[in-house]
């Protein structure tokens, strides 16, 4: 029996496609359009998709990217706003494979000379046993919330259903937008994707967060393609646009990846009517079964909560994090720096290491 593990290349795109299809676990980050688009907005760091064979058949892979930077080199599976990485794989689970992975990822650490790495779990992962030989020091926890979308083909019919999973406080919002005036529509234009931007901008600044930068939005629409991979639903009012919202498709499952709406409109429910309206056209349109909210902190108890009215299911997940001994040994350490030396890639647990202040 003939095992290897290899990095990624062009040719491989084949069969790594055909193992992302049949993983019950494979994620929109997992896949190659992904992979370009954070190739995209992470032109200095550099991408090591590790891929395990058994006689010639990709069974397993583990994609993972680098960064160096000022205190070395830290190693992400994923980064991006804690884009999920972990391994994918045929079922049942190649163990020997899994294991393999693991020594190659252990390797490329070493050769970097990495001071930080992370996996972080798929959210549809149920074997954490997996990463035990991982020997992590630290952990980081996320929720990870999907609403199980109904599986009915007929549009007078999926009102009631998909109204039925809703909590009633979330019915109530959506009908209040559907009754607002709202012209809602969805398109690619660069305009469009632009005041998404300038929206979600806004928003994200006036709660102290960090926003997404234009050039994030302009990979998407460089790297996916509009109606088959991701589509930008927008509410208008007297032709201007008040709420907006971008969403990404894979397989059967809607991500949930920028909603924006003008202060001033709020209230009004133009992002709900948006929501319902996007996943009542993925379900007709692309027989979708699955929406994504993405990762939500233990803390955000009121993101948990909105979600939560939405139908969602729970699934926890963790990051597991290795931090080496050189980040003890340092005489100086700053948050600043991780942050601006390390764009979108996990670096050490800030929390852990008292690195807050």
């Amino acid at each position: 029996m003939s095992r290897i593990v290899m990095r990624y290349t062009p040719d491989l795109a084949s069969q790594y496609e055909q193992l992302l299809a049949e993983s019950p676990i494979g994620m929109f980050n997992h896949s190659l359009r992904y992979r370009e688009f954070l190739k995209e907005i992470l032109p200095d760091a550099e991408d090591h998709y590790l891929c395990a064979f058994n006689n010639n058949e990709m069974v397993a892979a583990l994609p993972v990217f680098v960064k160096k930077g000022p205190y070395g080199a830290v190693v992400n599976s994923l980064p991006f706003f804690g884009s999920h990485g972990g391994f994918i794989y045929k079922v049942p689970a190649d163990s020997t494979a899994i294991a393999d992975l693991l020594v190659a990822f252990n390797t490329l650490c070493a050769d970097v000379n990495a001071f930080s790495s992370t996996v972080v779990e798929a959210a549809l992962e149920k074997n954490e046993e997996k990463y035990e030989a991982f020997c992590a020091n630290f952990f980081d926890e996320r929720i990870g919330q999907i609403t199980h979308l109904p599986n009915i083909s007929n549009a007078e019919c999926l009102d009631n259903e998909l109204f039925g999973i809703l909590h009633q406080k979330t019915r109530n919002m959506v009908r209040k937008g559907q009754k607002g005036g709202f012209s809602v529509t969805h398109d690619g234009s660069m305009s469009t994707l632009k005041t998404l931007h300038e929206i979600h901008d806004n928003n994200i600044r006036s709660i102290g967060g960090s926003p997404k930068p234009l050039n994030v939005f302009i990979a998407i629409s460089k790297v996916f393609r509009y109606d088959e991979d991701y589509r930008i639903y927008t509410a208008s009012k007297n032709g201007r646009i008040v709420s907006a919202l971008l969403v990404l498709y894979f397989k059967d499952m809607v991500e949930y990846f920028t909603p924006a709406t003008l202060e001033a409109y709020r209230s009004d429910q133009p992002l709900s009517l948006l929501i319902y309206t996007a996943m009542r056209d993925a379900i007709l349109d692309r027989e979708s079964r699955h929406w994504n909210w993405g990762g939500t902190w233990l803390s955000q108890k009121g993101v948990y909560q909105f979600k939560s009215r939405w139908g969602t299911t729970d699934y926890p997940y963790r990051y597991h994090v290795q931090v080496s001994n050189i980040i003890n040994e340092l005489s100086i350490i700053s948050k600043e720096v991780l942050l601006s030396g390390y764009p979108y890639f996990y670096t050490v647990p800030f929390a852990e290491l008292d690195l807050s202040e």
